[in-house]
């Protein structure tokens, strides 16, 4: 090999070393400093929207407890709110319809099956996405949480169920690699609430290892934070945008968790976020009151 040839064989090792996207924006090890979500280390302020409020340019979805049109006795009301940044509306999530054609508010068996909120946000080469959950990540049998499903192209008719790349969560039904990333997973329909298909997968084609956590939320002294007696956990992952197609429109309907179960769901695909918005400017207005009713 000459000089020219050994001189263009390291530039393009270099170049293709440099392509290779670095998810910095924000960390991956279970904090929530770097999404302004601190104040979801003390249970205490749940029940106030601003507690799960995330930094600018943060988009979300919280669904914590009940959605209060619904609650009663046992069913207790939390925060539902979506939004991006500072500015959010009240999300009246729907109900959803069991297995014997039963229509119940979420999460369908109370606390132990809740997803409390669903944070995303992304730069030019990476997805980042926080999941507050009661999902313990070596829960079994029902109570075992889900995979991330993701529909990366906006087309439901590429993958089953519309979601062509899954990322793993759980490993008791389907021991596969954690945090691997997959397409064409073979997507299954949980047994209590098939609605809330998919939850997990099987199998699919290996694409590589994406940054990810799945621990225990604790306060600054390493408490578990508690909410209704049941600890919660947050996963945090980082997925290149190269992985997955290079998606250029992203929104909340391009995510997809449930549980093993299905007994609660989030985001709800009903809602795409690129109307969030639009909404916000439209009827913020009308609903600045009844949101600050809600404040507390």
């Amino acid at each position: 090999m000459n000089k020219l040839s050994t001189v263009m064989s390291i530039l393009l090792l270099i170049g293709l070393v440099s392509a290779v996207p670095v998810c910095t924006k924000h960390a991956t090890d279970g904090s929530l400093g770097d999404w302004g979500l601190n104040a979801l280390k003390n249970s205490a302020n749940w029940g106030t929207n601003t507690t799960w409020v995330p930094n600018s340019g943060v988009r979300y979805i919280v669904e914590d407890n009940y959605n209060p049109r619904y609650a009663s006795g046992s069913n207790l009301p939390g925060v539902h709110i979506m939004g991006i940044g500072s500015s959010f509306i009240f999300y009246d999530e729907p109900k959803v319809l069991t297995k014997d054609g039963n229509l119940v508010p979420e999460p369908y068996g109370h606390e132990e099956f809740d997803n409390e909120a669903f944070y995303f946000d992304q730069d030019a080469d990476c997805i980042y996405l926080t999941i507050i959950t009661s999902e313990a990540p070596n829960a079994q049998g029902d109570a075992a949480p889900s995979d991330l499903a993701l529909n990366m192209d906006n087309d439901p008719n590429t993958g089953k169920f519309g979601y062509e790349y899954g990322v793993k969560l759980e490993s008791y039904h389907a021991p596969l690699t954690l945090f691997g990333l997959y397409s064409n997973p073979d997507w299954q329909v949980p047994y209590y609430v098939p609605q809330n298909k998919p939850n997990i997968f099987g199998s699919g084609t290996y694409i590589e290892q994406v940054k990810g956590v799945y621990t225990e939320l604790k306060d600054d002294n390493s408490n578990g934070v508690y909410d209704n007696g049941y600890p919660n956990y947050v996963i945090q992952l980082a997925i290149p945008k190269s992985s997955v197609g290079n998606p250029s429109n992203l929104g909340f309907d391009s995510f997809h968790m449930s549980e093993y179960c299905g007994n609660d769901h989030i985001p709800a695909p009903e809602f795409p976020f690129i109307l969030v918005p639009l909404a916000i400017t439209a009827i913020a207005p009308v609903l600045g009151y009844y949101i600050s009713k809600r404040q507390n």
